[in-house]
């Protein structure tokens, strides 16, 4: 069953694959049409009913139809209106999460109105700290199909080689997963330096073991203010809530731009955010 439901979701995901078999088996009917139209007459109707059962099944993974939506459990009432420019051309559509959001339902979750097309979760805290969440989190949202990520929330009075080595010792990434984040939001009380010096480091550990450019988090003006000039070469996610125009300026690639969106299968409040770029430019970001 898994390897079945992996099979599905993975063709879901890759339309253009799918219908490129149907036009080579369309072909192919109509070459061969000699040999089956007497014994087989049926076989083009049987391609005919599996390209509508596939449209069908595509239609409602994706939440296209409104009628077409299954029954929710949870019946979480959405507020997606600022998702509405994530066109996957543009920009692209996705959550964070933490041990603060609960136990998610993963299966509604794919059932957001707007569709869904990544998650990145909280892993790891300072020194020792891992999320209670984040073991059934980083399953899940595989088992799902979700492209996924994994954070580190960064302590900026703890040493800074033991919170990367905390991260290394609890992420294992795959080649489709993100690359490292680290969540950077407090001063340091040894100075602005120790942060910097702290924060290359944590960096640095991390590339060099996972041998890719780690994603920065933070706020915008945390960003203007501490980290901007310090940074440059890594992947920025800003966070920076209400108009957009005000990150215009900034080189982001993901934008958090709210902290109180509500979705199907998450009780509560979580935090929505923009990627950069087309569907198929995220589902390659960090290879």
């Amino acid at each position: 069953m898994y390897l079945l439901r992996t099979v599905v979701i993975w063709l879901l995901n890759h339309p253009q694959n799918v219908l490129s078999l149907f036009g080579i088996c369309t072909v192919l009917l109509l070459t061969t049409q000699k040999k089956w139209r007497r014994k087989k007459p049926y076989l083009p109707w049987l391609l005919a009913l599996c390209f509508i059962a596939y449209v069908f099944v595509f239609i409602r993974f994706y939440d296209r139809i409104e009628a077409l939506r299954p029954v929710l459990k949870n019946n979480t009432q959405e507020n997606l209106h600022e998702t509405s420019i994530a066109d996957d051309q543009t920009y692209c559509f996705g959550i964070d999460v933490s041990q603060y959001q609960g136990t998610i339902n993963w299966d509604e979750l794919l059932l957001t109105k707007h569709p869904l097309r990544f998650v990145i979760m909280r892993a790891t805290m300072g020194s020792n700290g891992v999320d209670a969440q984040y073991v059934t989190n980083w399953a899940e949202a595989k088992r799902v199909g979700i492209k996924r990520g994994a954070y580190h929330f960064y302590r900026p009075f703890q040493n800074s080689t033991e919170q990367a080595n905390n991260f290394i010792a609890n992420v294992r990434l795959r080649e489709q997963d993100f690359p490292p984040v680290l969540d950077v939001e407090r001063m340091s009380p040894f100075g602005e330096d120790n942060l910097r010096q702290g924060v290359r480091n944590w960096l640095k550990i991390i590339e060099r073991h996972y041998g890719l450019k780690p994603i920065v988090y933070t706020g915008r003006h945390f960003y203007e203010h501490h980290l901007k000039g310090y940074i440059d070469g890594y992947p920025l996610w800003v966070a920076s809530y209400g108009a957009h125009y005000k990150v215009e300026h900034l080189p982001w690639t993901f934008y958090q731009f709210s902290e109180n969106m509500t979705i199907h299968g998450i009780s509560g409040f979580v935090d929505g955010n923009f990627f950069k770029g087309s569907l198929t430019k995220l589902r390659n970001f960090g290879r």
